[in-house]
């Protein structure tokens, strides 16, 4: 993709043949990624197809290496560039304002060198920003939660029990709402496997997925070993807010009163 065009969205139909991923000996943009993203790329789509979108950013995130990847959403391919290290993305438009229609069948095209990096230093916020760069952890929560990936990420396979750490360098940029941010606390208060999340009110599989590759993309997820202290139990309660202090001060005062009486 052209420097020119690693801003601008274009038909599928404009971008060459759609040909499956490890047809050719070196799948479109690879070669010229360092050798740890080639491997990492190959692995990922060892049966011939495409890496997975979401394993992708993943390995981009965990090997910090920047990377332009071009997305197929719809019929367009929206050219994506994360720069992990500066914590930004380069693209179109803020895909944590406005995510593109569709975004549950995205897939992904090819990935290549990105035609310049961008450094954080000496910015202080999202206005002092270069045009058409964003937070990368909006478009990592939107991904997750937005996305195509219905499984969890190859790092979660071998974990059993979660809990949710304090926000990393890639925090939700807004608090979520209804079950999944009630979700978000409780799992921040205790353990819990993915069936016991999935079991929980409002929560189901996809839901768990979700949520679980979120905060592991946000390096919020902890993976638990070892005894059950601190594990949820399926009887405890369920609330995401404390008691307010009026209340229990209120039953104080009444008791005082019932025994003075």
């Amino acid at each position: 993709m052209q420097e020119s065009s690693d801003t601008v969205p274009r038909p599928l139909q404009y971008c060459g043949a759609d040909s499956r991923w490890g047809d050719a000996p070196e799948p479109r943009g690879m070669a010229v990624l360092s050798p740890a993203m080639i491997d990492a790329l190959r692995e990922l789509g060892a049966a011939g197809e495409r890496p997975d979108l979401l394993e992708a950013v993943a390995c981009c995130l965990r090997l910090g290496e920047p990377v332009l990847l071009s997305v197929e959403v719809e019929g367009w391919v929206w050219p994506i560039t994360l720069e992990p290290r500066a914590g930004l993305y380069r693209a179109p438009l803020d895909w944590s304002m406005a995510p593109p229609a569709g975004l549950r069948h995205a897939r992904l095209l090819a990935c290549e060198p990105p035609s310049s990096e961008v450094s954080r230093a000496g910015r202080t916020g999202p206005a002092d920003l270069p045009p058409c760069h964003y937070p990368l952890e909006g478009l990592l929560w939107t991904l997750a939660l937005l996305g195509p990936c219905t499984g969890l990420l190859r790092s979660l396979s071998g974990a059993r029990r979660f809990r949710a750490a304090p926000p990393g360098p890639y925090a939700l940029p807004a608090p979520l709402s209804g079950a999944l941010g009630s979700a978000l606390v409780r799992l921040g208060r205790g353990i819990a496997s993915f069936e016991e999340i999935c079991r929980w009110p409002g929560m189901d599989p996809d839901r768990a997925t979700r949520l679980l590759n979120g905060l592991q993309l946000g390096h919020r997820l902890l993976a638990v070993e070892g005894p059950l202290e601190g594990h949820l139990e399926a009887d405890s309660a369920w609330s995401d807010t404390r008691p307010a202090p009026w209340k229990a001060s209120s039953a104080a005062r009444w008791r005082r009163r019932s025994t003075a009486s």
